[in-house]
């Protein structure tokens, strides 16, 4: 979720965007501030039960595959980039690297995004999220479109491929698929 008719200022620094005063929902790309009104209830009900069946998933991962590179779910964490002008950037569910380096915030990007687009968000914001999570070194990007029932997967700036899907499923999460259904 980042734009929900977003209003875009100045660059900024991370220090001025952790001064803001203010109850709006924001981030940061590239030191420009988004803005977004609070999510919908139907919003917030996916993207919590996503991260559900994501975190009961991966509780049962080391069992079947101890060597998985996978660190934990998290619903609506942010993420600080390194890089001049910052971005830091809170998905809707995301995938942690094992062992990511955090302080105030997790730095650097997670392993997995996953992006359920409301009905406010803008094509050109969500291009711009997924450019950067993928030059930062995401490993996959999920742009989930609730009404099509279908996603976008977008895998590492090294492989560029898109699949359209109905379904959670990926190389990083053996054995786990989750249907749309589920939490759509």
């Amino acid at each position: 979720m980042i734009s929900m008719g977003a209003v875009t200022t100045n660059l900024m620094s991370l220090e001025e965007f952790e001064r803001l005063d203010t109850t709006d929902q924001v981030e940061l790309l590239k030191g420009e501030l988004i803005r977004m009104p609070p999510a919908q209830y139907d919003h917030d009900e996916s993207a919590e039960r996503l991260f559900l069946l994501l975190n009961t998933a991966l509780d049962r991962l080391p069992e079947s595959s101890p060597d998985s590179p996978i660190g934990k779910v998290h619903h609506e964490r942010g993420y600080l980039f390194p890089g001049h002008p910052p971005s830091w950037l809170k998905p809707d569910v995301s995938i942690s690297h094992p062992g990511q380096l955090h302080r105030r915030y997790y730095e650097g990007v997670p392993l997995m995004v996953f992006e359920i687009v409301s009905e406010y968000d803008r094509a050109k914001d969500l291009e711009a999220k997924v450019a950067e999570y993928l030059a930062n070194g995401a490993a996959e990007v999920w742009v989930i479109y609730p009404s099509k029932r279908h996603a976008w997967v977008y895998h590492s700036a090294t492989r560029a491929a898109i699949l359209e899907t109905k379904s959670v499923h990926s190389d990083l999460l053996p054995g786990i698929e989750i249907p749309f259904t589920e939490f759509l």
